[in-house]
């Protein structure tokens, strides 16, 4: 494939047997060259035809073939795993050009392998924690607001506020980034103005709910899921100065981030979260000090929702020793958990 697309003409069986010199020492035999030939027209990744009165076969590319690429058997399993990873977390094949891409990747691995590794279900992704399913969202919009960041176009949004009791607002506004994170996916955007129901206005002096606006003239994180409807829009707002998408001041609203500066962690931890972030660190600065009741892991790490759901689920395993505001954090949500559980505490 890689040969038509340079050649940009048609080529016989034995032109492209022999140019296969460049990526083989020693060729195949041409009996193989066909066969690929006959898997590669079967999966219309290219065209073969017998000029009138020739022997020999003359191939060109597929005309739905667009992708200026050709990928190895194994690197075609990393993007089959790293594509099915990301639909484990709402990034969703829904364009046509991703589909090929898929497909074209099942491809070569069938064509590569001895045993149907796909049928077998051989090469997949996993997660041991618990993952939500997706936020259902429709594709129409995530394809509206991607080609309005492409073009840099606002837009119009009729959106479901979280916390505003089911009331449907309007932004006009600037999509500035989008996240694929945790099920779901996320826009960060710079609101122009907003049209709230009559009487569902939200009072100037309370503080705005999660993933809505935080007001016009100000940035804000939205759930693509909670969008009923999005339309390019004619005003032209200019993306406000200075963002930067890493900054504190978004990466709260998408990420729940509690410190802007990193903090200094001490824990200690018992056997199996020693064996287990032994292999797979918390943090580059990480440093693990072997005591005679486990180990005192210290690192530099971002206060975040992340950080602390992850000391949460390993309670049993992890004593927060600083900071001290952390570990009572921790030491007050065990409290509460523990008196839910009253009867049998």
């Amino acid at each position: 494939m890689k040969i038509l697309h340079r050649a940009q003409a048609p080529l016989t069986t034995e032109e492209l047997h022999g140019m296969q010199t460049e990526w083989a020492e020693q060729l195949p035999h041409i009996k193989t060259t066909r066969r690929d030939l006959r898997g590669l027209a079967k999966d219309q990744q290219v065209v073969g035809e017998k000029p009138k009165g020739q022997k020999s076969y003359k191939w060109t590319l597929h005309k739905n073939v667009s992708l200026d690429l050709v990928l190895s058997p194994t690197e075609s399993m990393t993007l089959l795993a790293m594509l099915q990873h990301s639909e484990r977390f709402g990034f969703k094949l829904v364009t046509e050009q991703l589909v090929k891409l898929r497909d074209y990747a099942l491809g070569v691995i069938t064509r590569n392998s001895e045993q149907d590794l796909i049928a077998q279900g051989r090469i997949t992704s996993g997660t041991r924690f618990m993952t939500l399913l997706p936020g259902l969202y429709d594709p129409a919009h995530l394809d509206t607001i991607q080609k309005a960041l492409l073009s840099g176009e606002s837009l119009s949004m009729v959106y479901e506020p979280r916390d505003a009791d089911e009331a449907e607002c309007t932004y006009v506004l600037k999509p500035l980034a989008l996240s694929f994170q945790d099920s779901n996916i996320y826009l960060s955007a710079h609101v122009f103005s907003e049209e709230w129901p009559e009487g569902k206005e939200p009072a100037p002096d309370e503080p705005r709910g999660k993933y809505s606006s935080n007001g016009p003239g100000k940035t804000c994180v939205l759930m693509l899921h909670r969008v009923v409807s999005v339309r390019t829009d004619f005003l032209d707002i200019p993306e406000p100065e200075h963002y930067d998408f890493k900054s504190f001041k978004v990466q709260k609203d998408l990420m729940t981030v509690h410190s802007e500066q990193a903090i200094n962690l001490r824990l200690r931890l018992e056997a199996n979260l020693l064996n287990r972030l032994t292999e797979n660190r918390l943090s580059e600065t990480q440093e693990i000090e072997p005591t005679e009741s486990g180990a005192i892991l210290k690192c530099s790490i971002q206060d975040t929702q992340g950080l602390r759901l992850f000391l949460m689920s390993n309670a049993d395993e992890i004593e927060v020793l600083e900071p001290g505001y952390l570990r009572e954090h921790i030491c007050q949500t065990l409290r509460k958990a523990m008196s839910m559980y009253g009867d049998l505490a």
